[in-house]
């Protein structure tokens, strides 16, 4: 069996690197927003190709009581990497 976690961060991990708390939750909608949107090509791409795959029906993010985005794409967004230890992030 093949399992991968995703790193994640919430808005409290960007509120003690400094951000402001509405700049924090901003960054975390909008990480959600391209995580869905990544979600959802993947799923095109592979609904046809792969008979046997689990098929879900959204993306995990696009749950509004989700509050953490994948660390990734905070980065991407914000343009540097994180300065937050790999355990006070969460996993998910």
């Amino acid at each position: 069996m093949i399992t991968r976690s995703l790193v994640t961060v919430n808005y409290k991990d960007l509120i003690n690197i400094g951000f402001s708390k509405n700049a924090s939750k901003s960054l975390i909608q909008e990480a959600k927003k391209i995580a869905v949107v990544q979600f959802n090509e993947r799923m095109i791409k592979y609904k046809n190709s792969n008979k046997n795959m689990i098929k879900y029906p959204c993306s995990p993010f696009t749950n509004p009581k989700v509050l953490v985005a994948p660390r990734n794409i905070v980065e991407e967004l914000l343009g540097f990497p994180l300065n937050i230890d790999e355990q006070e992030s969460t996993t998910v």
